[in-house]
Parts: C-alpha cells; sequence; structure tokens
C-alpha cells in the first residue's frame, strides 16, 4: 500500500530532518545572540558617547552654581553694591533683587547637577534672603545701608556655621565623582 513505510524509510527520511531541524535551531540562536550582543555593545558606545558629550555640560554646571554661592554671600553682595546715599531698606530691595537674579539666571543647571546638590544651592540662596530680611527688619528706622551691611556682615561672622562653604564643599565633592 501507499501510506505504508517502513521502519527503515522512516529513519532515513526521519534522521535527516531531525539533523536539519537540530542545525537550525542552533544556527539561529548563534545569529540572533550576535544580533543581541551587537546591540548591547551599540547601546553601551552610545551611552558612552552621550556621557562625554554631558560631561562638559556638567562640569560647567557645578562651576556656575559656584559662582552663583560665591556671588550671593553678602561680603560679595556688598562690595558690589554701592551704599552711598541708600537706607536700609533700599539696600534690602536691591540685595534681594540681586539673589534672585542670580538664581533665575542659573536656574537651569538644576538639569546637569545632582537633587542633592539643587537643594542644597536652593537653602543657601533661601538662608540667605532670610538672613538679610531678618536683620533689615530688626534695623531702626532710617538705618542707612552701610548700617545694614555692617549688621549681616558681623552676624555672618560669628555665625558657627558657612552655608556658602558647605555649599561649595559639596558641589567640589561632587564634581571630583564626575572622574
Amino acid at each position: 500500500m501507499l501510506l505504508e513505510i517502513t521502519t527503515n524509510q522512516m529513519l532515513s527520511i526521519g534522521v535527516p530532518i531531525v539533523g536539519l531541524l537540530i542545525l537550525s535551531i542552533f544556527t539561529l540562536k548563534e545569529y540572533f545572540g550576535k544580533k543581541n550582543k551587537d546591540i548591547g555593545d551599540h547601546v553601551m558606545e552610545m551611552r558612552k558617547n552621550a556621557q562625554n558629550q554631558t560631561l562638559p555640560l556638567r562640569l560647567a554646571a557645578y562651576e556656575r552654581l559656584t559662582l552663583l554661592i560665591e556671588r550671593i554671600t553678602p561680603a560679595s553682595l556688598f562690595i558690589r553694591i554701592s551704599t552711598h546715599g541708600l537706607t536700609a531698606a533700599d539696600m534690602q530691595a536691591i540685595c534681594l533683587n540681586e539673589i534672585r537674579n542670580e538664581f533665575e539666571h542659573n536656574l537651569t543647571q538644576q538639569v546637569y547637577v545632582s537633587e542633592k546638590a539643587w537643594q542644597a544651592v536652593k537653602k543657601t540662596k533661601d538662608e540667605t534672603i532670610l538672613l538679610i530680611n531678618t536683620i533689615a527688619s530688626a534695623m531702626p528706622m532710617g538705618a542707612s545701608a552701610f548700617d545694614l551691611s555692617r549688621a549681616v556682615l558681623e552676624h555672618v561672622s560669628h555665625s558657627n556655621s558657612d552655608p556658602y562653604s558647605q555649599t561649595n564643599s559639596l558641589l567640589r565633592s561632587e564634581v571630583s565623582k564626575l572622574y
């Protein structure tokens, strides 16, 4: 009969088919394994290139934030602002405006620094504003800008902690981790 296949015939057809199937499986496995490795290598190379391109931007951000902290220190603020003919209230307003402008000018740098660094910068800015506002509100009516600057600088010099140095130390520490 036509449909009858002997064992011998079945083996002569089945063994090569099974052999081809096994060979195909190994070939496909090796092919896709190489493809995955190539894709992984490509992704790693792209990440490395991205890091090489963003490193200068990150370093620049840390530099800019360090400069921001230096520019909002009371001593630096008072040096840049002429006190001649200004009242304490005028000086307070000018200082707060300067601090806010400096901060807003560097607002985008938060994209390139850690959350911890950015929060430290914000806290230092806020503490500086609070310090100037607190001392200005305690000044007598008619006090001069010189009186305000002297009172703020005296307070800073007698303070146990220096938020400006602490923030700059944090920024330097994070920069050292980039290498």
